[in-house]
């Protein structure tokens, strides 16, 4: 990437953040005003030590024995005053920092809804997962620490250099002294933590995804006896990510704690020689309070430099995670018309459609009409394109060719919200979410009661596993549906779509999965599901849609055959194969 196109990343990152910003402008506001008060009084307090050493303390002058209280009293009010003032600036940028990054999560998962399939395709769930957790959290830093810091440092240094300028201005010139070298170090750090947390989140992303991919498949990896494959993979990243948190590791030595404190050390022995040739030489006259509050002032202003140096690392791992979820919010969402669909009687139609995924066609120049009430069943070989149909369908992807029209209106300019909430779909590995069995029905929709997900689960043969499960529909579900089999899941997913009554039912070779008995329940309830419904089935067992209206028989993109069953076994061709050779297996 060329310096002209980090210059408009920058720029276009900062843009974002500023946005984000604004929207916790109130409470950043009264986090700057209360870290104002807190260094205002961090400043006093060794001020008031300085006017009481050089004023009442000194040869000569008769003891004020209450006026040394009071200002002792004032010294340590100040000081309890600047300790409740920092709580309350802490308090008010974490606060912020919290809403910022809750409505940063919310825009990246609401953004994540919207991404076209092909996207969770490629990229493991556990990365996506990275990004809306780790990469926000990250950038909350920025907000919650790293930015309270550097403001808080810039602020105290301000402070700093007014107070010396006003005590001596010469004292200004020798506080300035390291501050060129310091800078460098700043640059140089924030250079390198710059490219060391690119590589950090990169690969953290890496772990992740290679983790949440091992823990889903760690039934097949025990299966195969691939532990140790696994475990050699997952070490390979884990060290390539330790590596990079080692070289963060010594970067912070190197910059923060080492150079910065021998530039404090280097100050104090300036002001030590500066004050003693003064008395020494007597060629001019430095207090002692002056000399005790340019200590005190130059100790606390190199602790906040120090603080603000181990920050540079949190602000760059920011950086790099805002550029992460920004390159995500940038990412091309899948484009909803604005009409709102027409209530479905069931009519679908496809249009000369052509897909391609990855330069490779998956359908081509598929044309076909699917009536009101028709039981429509695609079946085929392997990559044959029966899923793509569908995926299509409920406009997962779109085609690159053709059209694909909803009660005659083409399906691009239509609301997607507005048709899929008319289409339920049932697949061949089921998803249940965690919760209940009613909520895994229902979905939470406040028009589905209680007894509509119970008579929807009993109609589809359900009765069996409620009366086996001791709370019946309230049965908890932990993710996956782990504790319910196959069968019992595809029932359960089956009642989901039966309770909200679609005009349009999809089966994804929805009894693919299942034993022939629970297959046998299922297919009883389909062909009354069937009734006053358009049904498009994706079937793996033949036998199971012999009763279909249409049966569309697809080969390498293309539909080879299309006709009832008995239109397709007259014709001798692939259909005929297929059915004849699977009922030799069930013979067998």
């Amino acid at each position: 990437m060329g310096q002209a196109e980090q210059d408009k990343l920058k720029k276009k990152r900062q843009n974002r953040l500023l946005k984000y910003t604004l929207q916790a402008k109130s409470t950043l506001g009264q986090g700057l005003f209360v870290t104002l008060l807190t260094v205002a009084a961090s400043l006093l307090a060794p001020y008031l030590v300085k006017y009481l050493l050089d004023n009442e303390l000194k040869e000569g002058v008769s003891l004020r024995v209450n006026f040394i209280i009071l200002i002792l009293v004032a010294y340590f009010g100040t000081m309890l005053l600047a300790s409740v003032m920092r709580y309350f600036s802490t308090l008010l940028m974490q606060k912020a920092a919290n809403k910022i990054s809750m409505q940063m999560q919310l825009d990246v998962f609401s953004h994540v809804q919207k991404l076209p399939i092909e996207f969770f395709d490629q990229l493991p769930a556990g990365q996506v997962v990275s990004r809306v957790t780790n990469d926000t959290k990250a950038v909350k830093v920025l907000y919650q620490v790293v930015l309270s810091q550097f403001l808080m440092a810039g602020i105290y240094a301000l402070g700093t250099y007014i107070s010396l300028f006003l005590i001596d201005p010469m004292l200004v010139l020798i506080g300035l002294i390291p501050m060129p070298i310091i800078f460098f170090l700043f640059r140089d750090f924030r250079k390198k933590s710059a490219l060391f947390n690119r590589i950090m989140r990169r690969k953290l992303s890496e772990l992740n995804g290679n983790l949440n991919e091992n823990i889903q498949g760690m039934e097949v990896i025990s299966s195969l006896g691939k532990e140790s494959q696994i475990y050699l993979e997952f070490s390979t990243i884990n060290n390539q990510t330790y590596e990079q948190g080692r070289n963060m590791t010594k970067l912070y030595g190197y910059s923060s704690y080492s150079a910065t404190s021998a530039l404090q050390y280097l100050m104090l022995a300036a002001i030590l020689f500066y004050f003693g040739y003064g008395h020494l030489s007597g060629s001019y006259w430095v207090p002692i309070g002056t000399l005790y509050v340019f200590t005190d002032y130059m100790i606390a202003l190199f602790s906040q430099i120090n603080n603000a140096m181990t920050r540079v690392g949190d602000l760059e791992r920011s950086r790099s995670a805002a550029d992460h979820i920004f390159e995500l919010l940038d990412r091309e969402t899948v484009s909803s018309g604005c009409e709102s669909a027409p209530v479905s009687t069931g009519r679908i139609t496809f249009e000369d459609v052509t897909f391609a995924y990855k330069d490779e066609d998956v359908l081509k120049d598929v044309s076909f009409k699917v009536k009101p009430d028709q039981t429509v069943a695609f079946v085929g070989h392997t990559g044959s394109g029966k899923s793509t149909i569908l995926n299509l369908l409920f406009a997962f992807y779109k085609p690159q060719k053709g059209k694909i029209l909803f009660e005659g209106v083409p399906l691009e300019s239509l609301d997607c919200e507005s048709f899929r909430r008319q289409m339920a779909i049932v697949l061949q590995d089921p998803f249940l979410f965690t919760g209940t069995i009613l909520s895994n029905i229902t979905l939470n929709r406040e028009d589905i009661s209680r007894a509509d997900a119970e008579s929807a689960l009993r109609e589809v043969g359900g009765d069996l596993l409620l009366d086996r499960l001791e709370d019946g529909i309230d049965t908890k579900v932990t993710e996956k549906g782990q504790g319910f089999s196959s069968g019992e899941r595809q029932l359960i997913s089956f009642a989901r779509a039966l309770a909200h009554n679609p005009r349009i039912l999809v089966l994804d070779e929805a009894t693919s999965s299942i034993d022939s008995e629970t297959e046998a329940v299922i297919q009883k309830a389909m062909r009354r599901l069937e009734q006053g419904r358009t049904t498009l089935i994706i079937a793996h067992r033949l036998s199971t849609i012999k009763h279909a209206d249409q049966i569309i028989v697809l080969d390498r993109g293309r539909i080879a055959e299309q006709g009832s069953h008995d239109d397709l076994i007259t014709e001798d061709g692939i259909y005929k194969s297929m059915y004849e050779a699977q009922s030799q297996e069930d013979l067998c």
